[in-house]
């Protein structure tokens, strides 16, 4: 028994509700920032503005080159390397133009928010080891305090565990074409080990990062033939294999209007009259379904290179890699650390918040409000008739403003709870006349 393993039970609204969340909480964070700038007297007009542009400098232009992974110029594989390494450019370009600016117009006009640092050497805190060691002292809590946060333990164990679970099932999706298995209780493990060890010394507690994780994870993805010989051939063969189902989906299509070759007499044409009225569709439903079944198959067997991802190299060595060098520039860099702009990482909190959404089916269903239903994506919720899918959108929305808003109120140390009990929440709507079991899982 595990209660880890259980979290293979939560369903998409559950996961595609909470990455949504997260994402909205850094876009909120980072445009709040921003705002700030110019609503604090403290604030320069001049630092006000440099802070906006440099942070949308740096949130476009990762944007941007990140989206150059489908683009014209270069191959494939140069375009997916460039893409990985969005953020790290988009960084560089936002720092540049921070100090240029600072040096054409001077530290006094262009007085920017830096990345702040205690003073001191790296063993010491934040008002001094004498007044603050790194050891907590935990018999310095009386009766009441010890029961106070207990309550909140149990609080902060609910997020935590969804926090890390729902990451994992995130990571884990189909579409990232990952072959290695699951540890949920492996993962737990780990970070309740990390977690006690920070308590102890007052630190705050390592959480799953979805937005770092998500991002991380696709950009170790093989997208088109970069897999190698193997992957190019596992690909040719699920193209092979859609264009049979899309054949004989043809085929059934075809045979159900009852038109065989050739020109009709009168008897023939009664017949095929028969034949669709018994299938329950008009001859024009008919064409445009093999009209959609054929744009589908073409846009198929048309996508540029480089456009899906084939598969994924599992390692460890980029994350432990990773966290090595963080460790190296707390330990040796924090002065050149120091000399960030905030705004310039207000704009890459924006980017990842944004680009977390890209492919979140709950983030693509609340834009089907204003799309043209001609230009609807070929999704499978798409066959659920168009009314029970915004009521579905709409009741996700009054949850996360719900949620958002709870946040945000003295109430807001019971959202977990809230989160918790999201599946429950989904497990009641098919209890309703609106929802079957089938529509809910398309």
């Amino acid at each position: 028994f595990s209660v880890s393993n259980a979290i293979r039970k939560v369903t998409r609204f559950t996961e595609e509700l909470f990455s949504v969340l997260v994402s909205v909480i850094f876009i909120y964070e980072a445009c709040n920032y921003f705002v700030t700038l110019f609503i604090n007297p403290e604030v320069s007009h001049g630092e006000a503005k440099a802070g906006l542009f440099v942070g949308l400098l740096t949130f476009f232009t990762a944007t941007g080159i990140r989206g150059c992974r489908n683009g014209r110029l270069f191959n494939q594989w140069i375009r997916n390397r460039v893409a990985d390494f969005a953020p790290v450019i988009a960084i560089f370009l936002g720092l540049g133009v921070s100090w240029l600016l600072i040096g054409h117009y001077g530290i006094d006009k262009i007085d920017l928010d830096f990345l702040p640092f205690t003073s001191g050497d790296i063993t010491g805190t934040t008002l001094g080891t004498d007044v603050r060691p790194w050891l907590v002292d935990l018999t310095d809590i009386n009766a009441a305090g010890i029961g106070l946060a207990a309550v909140g333990g149990l609080f902060a164990f609910v997020v935590i565990f969804f926090d890390q679970n729902i990451t994992v099932r995130l990571v884990n999706a189909s579409e990232h074409k990952l072959k290695k298995g699951y540890g949920y209780d492996m993962d737990m493990m780990a970070l309740c080990l990390c977690t006690v060890l920070l308590s102890l010394c007052g630190c705050p507690w390592l959480v799953s990062a979805t937005v770092p994780s998500l991002n991380h994870c696709r950009s170790l993805c093989f997208f088109g033939n970069e897999g190698g010989n193997d992957k190019q051939e596992d690909e040719e063969k699920r193209i092979e294999e859609q264009s049979m189902k899309t054949l004989n989906k043809l085929r059934d299509l075809v045979s159900m209007s009852g038109v065989p070759e050739g020109d009709l007499d009168d008897a023939e044409k009664a017949s095929s009259v028969r034949s669709v009225s018994e299938s329950g569709l008009s001859h024009k439903d008919l064409v445009v379904a093999i009209h959609k079944e054929s744009t589908s198959a073409i846009e198929m067997m048309s996508l540029p290179s480089g456009t899906e991802i084939t598969g994924c190299l599992e390692q460890r060595l980029t994350p432990f890699t990773t966290h090595l060098l963080i460790l190296l520039a707390l330990l040796f860099l924090r002065p050149a650390l120091g000399s960030i702009p905030l705004a310039v990482l207000r704009g890459l909190f924006m980017y990842n918040g944004w680009s977390n959404l890209a492919g979140n089916e709950f983030w693509d269903r609340i834009w089907l409000f204003i799309t043209d239903p001609k230009k609807f994506p070929e999704k499978s919720y798409v066959q659920v008739k168009l009314w029970k899918v915004h009521l579905f959108t709409v009741i996700q929305i009054v949850l996360l403003i719900g949620i958002l808003v709870l946040m945000r109120s003295p109430a807001g140390f019971v959202f977990p709870i809230v989160i918790g009990l999201l599946h429950p929440i989904r497990l009641m709507l098919v209890k309703l006349p609106y929802f079957s079991e089938e529509e809910m899982e398309l």
